[in-house]
């Protein structure tokens, strides 16, 4: 009895190191993808890229602005 319990933590312990691996793979995976997504944001919310993405889009230049007189 007391060897089936040693061999029933063994294997418990075995599982869970294999979790904390996985854990901490999907963790440096994730953390890869944040940093891909932040130089991402950093690039693509600048004027030239979103004025790029605006006429990619069908958007175009703004004429001269239209001033009302005054009453």
């Amino acid at each position: 009895m007391l060897a089936f319990f040693s061999l029933a933590q063994q294997v418990r312990v075995s599982a869970t190191s294999y979790d904390i691996g996985r854990l901490q793979i999907d963790q440096e995976r994730l953390e890869a993808r944040r940093e891909d997504l932040a130089s991402d944001l950093n690039r693509l919310g600048r004027e030239p890229a979103v004025r790029k993405l605006g006429l990619d889009g069908g958007l175009g230049q703004l004429g001269e602005p239209l001033v009302l007189p005054a009453r």
